[in-house]
């Protein structure tokens, strides 16, 4: 008896094979990528969510973490179960697995409704520009938010038109469930209470005018009855789904109010759910908010002291984020800086960082939509709404214009719009019809190409409009372009390879290994000679660096991300001369740190700028030059150090214990007591002579019998305050500038 044959329809898998690609492509995108500025704080949170069990924000920095990271620290959490905490990269790739999954949820979503709409080309189509797009690939494998509220409010919005288009209780609870789901993803998810209220006003509107300009019988026929010719030929696509909609003549305020209140249920449970119902029902009165909005409610005699059946770490987060949404930053807009942010941001945004070709497909789409040619209208208010709600509201009314990945959620949608392309038949010869598939084709090649010509580091794509990535810093910073995501590959791996030649900016080339490579200053924070590498978001927007800017043109762009220069010091005399300059140890020569990693910890505190512990540069007396723990109202037991994959034979160490090397502020911060010691392979062991108490000096050389070892760091004990006093009022910041480590 033979087996039966598994038939798979060559739609299945061209589906299977575009969804496949993009993980291929995401995971190498993953391996490409360092950590993002944002990740390692979604990750803290949703591992304390999930081990802890509980969601408050203990620092204003997680005001947008939501429950939905929890997903994020589900495989982290189970391979520090099963084999212990894993290396920081692996940590890394761990917890980005995740969103890469939720990515392609999303695009197998995409499809899903675009081929409802506009038969299987179409939704072929939008699931292409979706996978093809640089902006969704740039944050599908991140450890954001980002990706899950785009799939949260699209997948809200999509089950809300199939109710609407057949409505029923099933469908209503599946709308009520997703609606709940997206508001554990980010704030923005609020949004989908105007939306989808605009969107029954826009249909309630069209049915009116629909039936004011019908004389006879409703052209559209009842749910389940066959189709019209002319609601085919209308709409362009399946036929099935066409015969669905019939525009509504009068409004019944009962099917408005029944799906109302699901969906205000299932926003509700979800929350209490997603946050474990922490510390629900408590009332305004027994909370500070810190946004205009629960000011106000908050100052109502009567709303302060009702309980609010919301778990008070969303309520934290939502107020903290209104707070900032109107208390601007600093906003960066083709040379221009605003605290408050500009109207055209995000259109702008839109039209440099989306491919051409997807953005004459979306333009091809709108003219076909106007005018008629391929339309849907029973669902053309739920493709339209959501995007143009977005877009107006970041625009107006939101001053954090730093990423273009705030309008993430509104891509989707766009995609879905798009894919009527592909449901055009050109009346006339057939030649008119393979005409415009040919166009369709060429204008989705055209994004392939460009979506390829970046890969595997999507961030910082930019399109032809402005010469691509490389011009990229001359409009948009932040998220768009240098996240963090080179700094540690500049760190690791081009500042022990750099070539002795920098490649020129017309010819980028990867760095090879030489056999003696090139010091390379990363990010000083003050003028310095010699060949200095700097993030194009910090060169733009940090006034420390605008010696670089205004004097030296780089010498070659890195990954998009970063510009490196050669500063001759003949050319710093006479541009910088009057600069506080940064400074290198006095005897680089032999020192062992620069080959190793910067470790480090503290006792109830994290550590900033551990990636400047071993770069060899004491800087121009900046904070930002110094490994530090975050200020705290009583000294702060920490330690830093440097770690090397081999054993090192070390017999001299020269320890910089404070926030400065000199100068009138070095005393600030300065380490009074603190020690010195290595790794035995088993525990900390003090180096004989290196304990010291009462330390007055800004470095401090200790010579020791020599060990061999794979870790070495300084243990601050007590340490001066802000105001260089031993005791007395002052924040606390346990610090060190730096270790440099010698052989015997």
């Amino acid at each position: 008896m033979t087996a039966p044959r598994l038939h798979v329809s060559k739609g299945a898998l061209l589906v299977a094979g575009l969804l496949a690609l993009f993980a291929w492509r995401e995971l190498a995108a993953t391996r490409a990528d360092g950590r993002t500025l944002d990740e390692l704080r979604h990750l803290a949170y949703g591992l304390r969510g999930l081990t802890a069990g509980t969601f408050e924000r203990w620092t204003p920095a997680l005001n947008s973490k939501m429950p939905v990271s929890v997903i994020n620290a589900v495989p982290v959490a189970l391979a520090e179960r099963l084999a212990g905490p894993p290396e920081n990269d692996r940590r890394l790739w761990l917890g980005r697995l995740p969103t890469l999954l939720l990515g392609a949820a999303l695009g197998w979503l995409i499809f899903h409704w675009a081929r409802a709409l506009f038969g299987f080309g179409g939704g072929a189509l939008a699931l292409f520009l979706y996978t093809f797009c640089p902006n969704v690939l740039a944050h599908s494998h991140l450890i954001t938010t980002d990706v899950a509220t785009a799939l949260g409010m699209f997948a809200a919005t999509y089950a809300f038109w199939r109710y609407r288009r057949l409505p029923g209780p099933g469908r209503l609870a599946v709308a009520a469930a997703a609606f709940g789901a997206a508001q554990l993803t980010k704030v923005t998810a609020i949004f989908l209470v105007p939306i989808f209220l605009l969107i029954v006003l826009v249909e309630a509107v069209r049915g009116r005018l629909a039936a004011a300009a019908r004389p006879g019988p409703a052209a559209w026929p009842v749910p389940g009855a066959a189709p019209t010719p002319g609601a085919v030929a209308e709409r362009g696509a399946d036929p099935v789904a066409a015969a669905a909609f019939r525009p509504a003549t009068n409004f019944k305020w009962a099917a408005f109010f029944v799906p109302a209140v699901a969906l205000a249920v299932g926003a509700l449970v979800a929350l209490n759910l997603g946050f474990a119902g922490e510390k629900t029902f408590r009332p305004l009165s027994r909370y500070s908010p810190v946004s205009r909005q629960l000011q106000a409610l908050a100052a109502l005699p009567v709303i302060r002291d009702l309980p609010v059946p919301l778990p008070l770490p969303y309520l934290q987060g939502f107020d903290q984020v209104a707070r900032d949404a109107s208390s601007g930053c600093g906003c960066y807009l083709h040379g221009q800086f605003s605290d408050h942010g500009f109207w055209n941001y995000y259109l702008v945004a839109s039209l440099i960082k989306v491919p051409l070709g997807t953005l004459a497909l979306l333009t091809l789409a709108v003219w076909l939509c106007a005018a008629g040619r391929v339309r849907v209208p029973g669902a053309e208010a739920f493709l339209l709404v959501p995007p143009l709600f977005l877009l107006a509201y970041l625009s107006f009314a939101f001053d954090t214009q730093i990423g273009l990945r705030y309008l993430l959620p509104a891509f989707p949608f766009a995609f879905v719009f798009a894919g009527r392309a592909a449901a055009w038949r050109p009346g006339g010869s057939p030649p008119a019809r393979r005409a415009a598939a040919l166009l369709v084709g060429l204008l989705a090649a055209w994004t392939a190409a460009a979506s390829f010509s970046i890969h595997p580091r999507y961030l910082p794509y930019f399109n032809e409009l402005i010469g691509g990535p490389r011009n990229g810093y001359r409009w948009l910073i932040d998220s768009n372009l240098d996240w963090g995501q080179d700094a540690e590959y500049m760190r690791r791996v081009y500042a022990r390879t750099s070539p002795a030649t920098p490649a020129t900016p017309a010819t980028p080339v990867t760095p090879v290994t030489p056999a003696t490579p090139k010091p390379v200053w990363i990010e000083p924070t003050g003028p310095i000679a010699g060949r200095v590498a700097v993030g194009l978001t910090d060169l733009v927007a940090n006034p420390s660096h605008a010696w670089l800017r205004e004097h030296f043109r780089p010498a070659e762009i890195v990954h998009n991300s970063w510009a490196v220069y050669e500063v001759g010091a003949d050319e710093l005399e006479r541009c910088c001369s009057g600069l506080e300059q940064a400074w290198s140890l006095p005897d680089p020569e032999g020192d062992l740190a620069p080959a190793g990693e910067a470790i480090g910890g503290a006792e109830g505190a994290g550590v900033l700028h551990l990636d400047r512990l071993n770069d060899g540069m004491l800087g121009a007396n900046s904070e930002a030059d110094a490994a530090q723990t975050p200020p705290s109202l009583s000294p702060v037991r920490a330690w830093f150090g440097i770690a090397w994959k081999r054993p090192q034979r070390i017999g001299r160490a020269t320890i910089y214990p404070g926030l400065f090397s000199r100068g009138p502020r070095s005393s600030s911060f300065l380490a009074l007591d603190y020690r010195l010691q290595w790794w035995d392979g088993r525990s900390w062991v003090d180096i004989p002579g290196a304990r010291v108490t009462g330390n007055t000096r800004a470095h401090v050389e200790h010579r020791f019998p020599p060990v061999l070892t794979t870790r070495l760091r300084l243990l601050v004990e007590r340490e001066r305050n802000q105001q260089g006093a031993r005791t007395g009022p002052g924040l606390f910041r346990a610090a060190c500038l730096e270790i440099a480590a010698y052989p015997p």
